[in-house]
């Protein structure tokens, strides 16, 4: 594994970390893990991925001027 803290990779081991325990919660703590459930964490897939490619093209932005 890389051990430079800005390699890609990280985002994505914390985003499966983060999103594992998004989906262990919402499963302890709802009645009947249904589809609302499963939109939640897409959801919220979309959205920290989204920041993450954001955040890259922003700083990458910023190294190049």
């Amino acid at each position: 594994m890389p051990r430079d803290t800005e390699h890609p990779i990280w985002s994505i081991v914390r985003l499966i970390v983060v999103f594992a325990g998004i989906t262990i919660f919402l499963y302890l703590n709802s009645n009947a893990f249904d589809e609302t459930e499963v939109k939640t964490i897409v959801e919220l897939m979309l959205l920290a991925g989204g920041f993450e490619v954001v955040k890259r093209k922003l700083a990458n932005g910023k190294d190049k001027s």
